[in-house]
């Protein structure tokens, strides 16, 4: 019973094919008002692209992980003392004022042509918290996959993700009739925008499966 088969590169181009099917259909989801298919979306990314020194991601069995990402998001502004969110706008959603994608309609400082490596993607900042954490694709998906709903529950959270999901270290909040409302967690809409541009780069580096 411990005798184990390898999988093809067939094998792996097949996975590829479900896991862009994945991403399609719970982005869709997402659009369609369900936004905690936003922790599925997660677990696919991490499936993709997440290497640790126990798993290896969808593209590294490939050999593909050297392909670019398109970056949408705007850059981090040192001096800019206010909390910061590069992926992502503050907007109507369907369950009011919320925080939105930016996906293809977002203001100029998203630059849709821009494309990265990997690791300068993957790594690079897209929140800053009033408390001056700093948060990366990385985190955002590798949390909410493996911490917080996606693929696993913990029992306990780093206080800098649950005060960003949880009691809106970002500070900003939506004034309605002279009351503020909370516009919810926004690493929900920071990973349909991480689907939106991972579903971009892999258009044009399988354009076959699409």
């Amino acid at each position: 019973m411990n005798d184990k088969a390898k999988q093809t590169e067939d094998d792996f181009k097949s996975h590829l094919n479900d896991q862009i099917r994945f991403l399609e259909s719970s982005s869709q989801s997402y659009d369609n008002g369900y936004i905690n298919e936003a922790k599925r979306l997660a677990v696919v990314i991490r499936v993709l692209l997440h290497d640790t020194s126990r798993s290896t991601s969808l593209l590294t069995h490939l050999k593909k992980k050297d392909i670019l990402f398109y970056d949408t998001s705007s850059d981090y502004n040192p001096n800019n003392l206010l909390s910061q969110m590069m992926l992502i706008m503050m907007g109507n959603g369907p369950h009011g004022a919320e925080y939105v994608p930016v996906l293809d309609n977002g203001p100029p400082i998203h630059d849709l042509k821009k494309k990265v490596p990997f690791e300068d993607w993957w790594k690079k900042v897209v929140f800053v918290d009033t408390k001056g954490n700093n948060f990366d694709r990385k985190y955002l998906i590798t949390k909410l996959a493996n911490k917080d709903g996606g693929a696993h529950v913990d029992p306990k959270l780093d206080a800098a993700y649950a005060n960003l999901t949880r009691f809106n270290s970002l500070g900003w909040v939506f004034e309605r009739d002279g009351i503020h409302e909370d516009l919810g967690n926004p690493i929900l809409a920071s990973a349909r925008q991480i689907s939106y541009e991972v579903l971009k780069s892999l258009k044009d580096a399988f354009s076959e499966y699409f």
